[in-house]
């Protein structure tokens, strides 16, 4: 397996104070990185091994606050700023929602104060306090146990569960990855986590045959993909809405494969998920895997073939 940190792409929306602070830290520690977090007028933090750290302006992670780089209402602005590519009004979903996805597919969320409409939606976000760069990675190579096993034979449907942070999605956009360099592939990325669409370009690695449907509602995007793009595979992350239910049903019905994800402590809860459990009925998936959590976070460790020859 081979991982790839968009840390890079993130460093350039930090102005240079902060951005030194982050590069005095030793290259292994600066690799492990998982989020930079900036909080107004206060300090730098950075988590690694899954832990959040002060950090000082010589590159040291430290529990206590003192001594560690400060943050300033400027820094916010500038960071924010350079997220939203200098034009913020030109992005006004992404505002509304709280976060925009970055060159190297790097997600910047924020909050602040909320700007709401009539009926209490919140349309933007002002005064903003608080910034968390999460950094993008790509672990190339993770699937392919799953891969190996489930598409051997050819196409299949398969849905892949575990507890939240059990590296479902990491897994899932490195399937986009090994079926899209074989096959037609329709990547349903609601949340932009999979293929991280920036100005139309996806910054991940997710075939050369895949077609991105970048922030479409689920269930349009799903009824779209099967009528003007022809695709052997749907791929969608975290089903699990019984609203995603009729059109997935059209789409499998029209011969389309399925390959998905959905938060289940283990195959026996996967089975009592409501649209999954219901598909899982009907005879739609081939193959059920479940993915580990902590040391065993993103591995597989279960398989399940869900249909007889």
């Amino acid at each position: 397996m081979r991982e790839r940190s968009k840390l890079s792409y993130a460093m350039a929306l930090l102005p240079d104070r902060l951005k030194a602070a982050v590069l005095s830290a030793g290259q292994g520690e600066r690799e492990k990185i998982t989020e930079l977090r900036l909080r107004r007028g206060r300090s730098l933090s950075a988590v690694l091994y899954g832990r959040e750290y002060f950090l000082t302006y010589d590159g040291r992670f430290m529990n206590s606050f003192e001594g560690a780089v400060e943050v300033t209402a400027e820094d916010i602005s500038q960071v924010f700023t350079r997220a939203f590519r200098g034009s913020v009004h030109s992005f006004p979903r992404e505002m509304a929602q709280g976060y925009i996805t970055c060159e190297g597919g790097n997600r910047v969320g924020f909050c602040g104060t909320a700007v709401s409409d009539r009926v209490g939606e919140v349309t933007s976000v002002k005064d903003i306090s608080s910034i968390n760069i999460r950094i993008a990675r790509e672990v190339l190579g993770c699937a392919e146990a799953i891969f190996d096993r489930a598409f051997s034979d050819g196409l299949a449907s398969l849905v892949i569960a575990s507890p939240p942070c059990g590296g479902k999605t990491t897994v899932l956009r490195d399937l986009c990855r090994l079926l899209g360099e074989r096959r037609r592939v329709s990547i349903i990325d609601e949340r932009g986590e999979l293929a991280s669409v920036y100005e139309g370009e996806p910054q991940n690695d997710v075939g050369a045959r895949s077609d991105i449907f970048n922030a479409y509602d689920k269930s349009a995007a799903v009824v779209t993909a099967v009528k003007v793009m022809s695709p052997d595979v749907l791929v969608c992350d975290e089903i699990g809405a019984k609203g995603d239910l009729e059109a997935l049903e059209y789409a499998l019905n029209s011969g389309v494969r399925l390959v998905c994800t959905c938060h289940a402590a283990d195959f026996d809860d996967l089975k009592k998920r409501p649209a999954v459990g219901r598909l899982m009925k009907q005879g739609y998936f081939d193959f059920a895997a479940t993915l580990g959590t902590g040391a065993m976070c993103g591995r597989l460790t279960a398989f399940y073939k869900l249909k007889d020859d």
